[in-house]
């Protein structure tokens, strides 16, 4: 591990802004989940003063080899618990990957009102299996939710999972709540995972497969697109439609009804610009509260940051800004070098995606004081990312590009690779 201690002095002057940036390395053989890690870091945040800033750098980037036909999936759900609530829907799911010729593997305990302590040791229980089982090469999130920190206690002092997921890379994919998920793999094994769709909402409706246009073929080509092919990923696609709410087996679960669809809003620059950097985000409510977890916090500097908003956020402005002011606060912006937005849950006419995006704007663009002020990173609005179906997939870490003048978002590296 290597901890990087970088101290910042900047001169208060708007016409003559200028920081000195010396560095002090600490090389230890100790893993950043050690106990003597966390009793390092402790003692340095006694030491250090307020501007100095500590962070942790992530094992080097591993990838995994891409899935091809016969290679086996196992669906999981490390937070919400829907698997004997929608039946039909996981079943739909299975079935799609089965026709692409993969097969499927359901690693669920159904249990009647577990206690938490219980849930939470089916959960451990299902993802190691998951990820130790050499059966199982990729593995699909059903859901997301909102108690996957409960597992991260246990997997953050896991130091044999790291080790066999180093040595053993899998495909993972997920978003939401499964943002927690990506950001322990990413911090503790540096592998490559790609927030995406999830078995139940996403993959498990009822739109007609071959329905090219259909919110579930957008998803499924994005996806199959980032996990099989070990090539950079190049252009986002944009959807031609979306979803604008839940599948009706929500409200039903037997329902076959489906989805009702509008015009995707088009992609919004709400800074222009030209950027490169390394992919890094997730759920907006969830980066928030993981970015205070130290073992798995990300260095944001000159990331490209993704967010997007849950149902939670749904009409919800005040949750918005005060997430988004959050984040500001922790730094998350200071030395980014970009920021994408997924088309935000609830928020369908055009004047709510205005009073939206006037959010971001106010805090970010609009910003006169503080590091904000001088970091004129562009901003991308309204990407095909989250909680309103079709998403692309991103592969978590790749090196990415934002071009306001050429109206490009990228992919410049490859998310798996060759077998």
């Amino acid at each position: 591990m290597v901890v990087e201690l970088r101290f910042v002095y900047q001169i208060n002057d708007s016409e003559h802004a200028a920081s000195k940036v010396p560095s002090l390395t600490f090389v230890s053989k100790f893993p950043p989940s050690s106990l003597t890690t966390v009793i390092f870091f402790n003692y340095i945040s006694l030491l250090v003063p307020d501007f100095c800033q500590c962070s942790t750098m992530a094992p080097s980037s591993i990838l995994a080899k891409a899935l091809q036909p016969g290679d086996t999936i196992a669906f999981v759900s490390l937070s919400a618990r829907l698997n004997d609530i929608f039946p039909d829907a996981l079943a739909r799911a299975t079935s799609l990957f089965q026709s692409h010729g993969y097969k499927v593997r359901v690693l669920f305990t159904s249990r009647q009102d577990p206690d938490v302590q219980c849930g939470i040791a089916d959960r451990l229980s299902e993802l190691r299996e998951a990820m130790l089982d050499p059966d199982i090469a990729a593995v699909v999130c059903t859901i997301g939710g909102e108690t996957f920190t409960e597992l991260l206690p246990a997997l953050v002092a896991d130091a044999a999972l790291h080790a066999h997921v180093r040595a053993n890379p899998k495909v993972v994919v997920g978003y939401s709540d499964n943002t927690g998920l990506h950001w322990l793999l990413h911090a503790l094994t540096g592998l490559r995972t790609f927030y995406g769709p999830t078995a139940i909402p996403e993959l498990g409706t009822a739109d007609v497969r071959d329905d090219q246009e259909s919110p579930l073929t957008f998803c499924v080509n994005a996806l199959l697109n980032a996990v099989t092919k070990a090539e950079p990923l190049g252009k986002i696609s944009r959807s031609q439609v979306y979803a604008p709410e839940h599948p009706a087996f929500f409200q039903g679960p037997t329902s076959v009804e489906v989805q009702k669809v509008a015009p995707s809003p088009a992609w919004q620059w709400l800074r222009p610009g030209k950027a490169q950097g390394r992919l890094f985000g997730g759920l907006l409510g969830a980066v928030v509260r993981l970015n205070g977890v130290h073992a798995i916090a990300p260095d944001w500097c000159d990331r490209i940051v993704f967010l997007e908003t849950a149902v939670s956020e749904a009409d919800d402005l005040g949750a918005v800004r005060t997430a988004f002011a959050d984040l500001i606060a922790q730094g998350v912006f200071d030395a980014a070098a970009g920021l994408v937005v997924g088309r935000p849950f609830g928020y369908d006419s055009k004047e709510a995606r205005e009073e939206y995006a006037q959010v971001i704007t106010s805090l970010l663009c609009d910003a006169h004081h503080g590091p904000l002020a001088g970091n004129r990173f562009p901003i991308l609005f309204n990407v095909d990312i989250g909680h309103t179906t079709p998403m692309v997939t991103l592969p978590i870490g790749a090196l990415a590009v934002l071009d306001s003048e050429t109206d490009e978002f990228a992919i410049l590296e490859a998310g798996v690779e060759s077998g």
